[in-house]
């Protein structure tokens, strides 16, 4: 949006808004503003659903190690930056989980608002792994799907309120040496039925994902998956059956970094920039930044003007020129938790006439 300003206002401004003048007669001259908004859903709620039978015994080795390399993947700052974890049984004779013995306060991991805020005491690595560790003493057959439809589908036993979050994603992961056998004894529960109410979780379908980890690619034979197979094959690109032994349980998380990303609207592209000092080399432009930053945890917003990476550290503004605009752009620096919702309100003056020699380095 392009605002006509006063003709004159030398000395104008003040610590919100642009230094249009620099000490001298301003003539006619125009600002560009724009208010953008940038979001992030980085939320995951991940249920790990887990043979604990005696068909997993000889695999328990490489289950361990994968556990282990997908809890270090997690917890790296690239991913998903607010992540619940549960780990519930397969086995239709145990239901308990291991949350008291991993030092969990409830019956699953919360590591939110990147890393700040979690619901265990020991490192978020071991308490994965240790969550994990079901043994394999429980009794068959294995009900995968039977007992992922009962956990988030009825209302949450104790210790799992909170664990589904409406906005976040979900992503199911059954780890089965044996294939589904939900349902009374010869009369199995629709595989369409359980995926449809999985589905019917959110409101938006495309945010349900599942994986189906199986020991075929680890040597010995295996069962077919026939119910396991026709399961994935519900959601269509959003489910996938992977192998234990070849890196599936992290490939499973990697899948999820393709939905879990930055949802902000395009990055700034201020057109036409004035150069308050063409004789330096770069742009040295007049702008003015207000940010608007909402912090969930706290319930509690902050506005404030930010300064040019010129002149301060971060959190400060730039404006990069790129042959055709100034891309602007915000450092926000390395304890920026970017599950903060923000709104940003960008002003600078530009050129009023096309050919002004003062706008040339956008073309540099």
């Amino acid at each position: 949006m392009l605002l006509a300003l006063p003709p004159l206002l030398a000395g104008c401004g003040d610590s919100l808004q642009p230094i249009l003048c620099d000490g001298g007669p301003c003539g006619t001259q125009v600002t560009w503003k724009k208010t953008y908004a940038t979001a992030t859903n980085r939320k995951v709620d991940i249920l790990f659903v887990l043979d604990d039978t005696s068909a997993i015994a000889s695999h328990a080795a490489d289950l361990a190690a994968g556990f282990a390399k997908l809890a270090d993947a997690a917890n790296q700052p690239v991913r998903p930056t607010s992540i619940h974890a549960g780990f519930i049984r397969a086995g239709r004779c145990d239901t308990s989980t291991r949350a008291s013995a991993c030092d969990v306060t409830e019956q699953f991991m919360r590591h939110e608002w990147c890393g700040t805020v979690n619901n265990f005491g020991g490192p978020f690595t071991s308490t994965f792994g240790c969550l994990a560790d079901l043994g394999t003493d429980d009794c068959g057959p294995v009900q995968p799907l039977a007992a992922a439809v009962t956990l988030l589908r009825g209302p949450p036993p104790a210790g799992w309120e909170g664990f589904l979050r409406p906005d976040a994603y979900l992503l199911v992961v059954v780890v089965t040496a044996s294939d589904d056998a939900s349902g009374p004894p010869g009369s199995p529960t629709p595989v369409l039925d359980i995926a449809a109410g999985l589905k019917a979780l959110k409101q938006d379908p495309s945010q349900v994902l599942v994986t189906v980890v199986g020991p075929g690619d680890c040597g010995g034979s295996v069962p077919p998956y026939a119910r396991l197979t026709e399961f994935v094959n519900q959601f269509g690109a959003n489910g996938i059956a992977v192998g234990l032994c070849t890196g599936g349980l992290a490939a499973s998380l990697d899948r999820v970094l393709n939905y879990t990303i930055y949802d902000s609207l395009e990055p700034a592209c201020v057109q036409d920039v004035r150069d308050t000092d063409p004789v330096q080399p770069g742009l040295q432009p007049s702008c003015s930044v207000l940010d608007y930053a909402y912090d969930e945890q706290t319930g509690n917003g902050t506005i404030a003007a930010i300064p040019s990476c010129d002149l301060s550290a971060p959190p400060c503004w730039r404006l990069t020129p790129n042959g055709t605009c100034a891309i602007f752009s915000i450092d926000r620096g390395p304890d920026w938790c970017d599950e903060a919702p923000t709104n940003v309100t960008i002003e600078c003056v530009v050129c009023a006439e096309p050919n002004d020699p003062a706008c040339a380095p956008q073309t540099r």
